[in-house]
């Protein structure tokens, strides 16, 4: 490697870690307050750059909206892989993969809510501001990844007999049914669990465990 090279190397590894900070604070600023309340000045504030820094790598808050969804979902998904690429995942069937994906998705209920709730200010901040789909592409092929594992476990379970083989032809309706169903509560109880002093009567996790249950029982064959 040459000297020139080096620097170059080096100039794109201080880049990078520019764009990792300004992404970590929109993240922070995002899951807390909403998107549109958020102005770029904030952000550039909490990463502690220039406004114009900002500008630089970000043009509008509609991209760095989308960048920092694709950053959130990409750092769930390396939390995720370990515990599907072990061999107690790959020993089992699909029905039992289906109950570790949501096991995993509970422990993100619990240990990260901050992500639950800033997909729900994305995802109503991309329809408000009608963001339209081809500007979503990259951040769809992120989910897409998501959507694979739990496509894999359902495709298995269906060829071993854990689930049942009348969903044979209806595999991507069974897929959005069961996350949407399991993601969509989470971001509910995430969102408004000490609200009410009725939703103290019941722990988000013990729903979570029973909905994982009630969805389990519904697909097994």
């Amino acid at each position: 490697m040459t000297a020139l090279e080096k620097l170059a190397e080096e100039r794109d590894e201080q880049k990078n870690a520019r764009i990792d900070r300004i992404l970590a604070a929109a993240f922070k600023l995002f899951s807390s307050a909403g998107i549109e309340p958020v102005a770029m000045t904030d952000i550039a504030k909490k990463a502690e750059i220039g406004v114009a820094s900002l500008y630089r790598y970000f043009s509008t808050k509609d991209e760095i909206a989308i960048r920092t969804a694709i950053w959130a979902w990409e750092e769930q998904i390396s939390e995720i892989y370990p515990s599907i690429n072990n061999d107690e995942y790959t020993n089992e069937n699909g029905l039992f993969r289906l109950s570790i994906i949501f096991s995993l998705f509970k422990k993100l209920y619990m240990s990260q809510p901050e992500f639950l709730r800033f997909i729900y200010f994305f995802d109503s901040y991309a329809v408000n501001s009608g963001i339209k789909q081809e500007r979503m592409i990259e951040y769809e092929n992120v989910i897409g990844k998501v959507q694979m594992i739990v496509a894999d476990a359902i495709n298995l379970g269906i060829k071993d007999n854990s689930i049942n083989k009348k969903y044979i032809d209806k595999t991507e309706d069974l897929y959005f049914t069961l996350m949407h169903s399991f993601f969509s509560t989470a971001q509910k109880l995430t969102l408004s669990e000490n609200l009410l002093a009725m939703n103290e009567k019941s722990k988000g996790s013990d729903q979570l465990d029973l909905l994982s249950e009630l969805l389990l029982n519904g697909v097994k064959a």
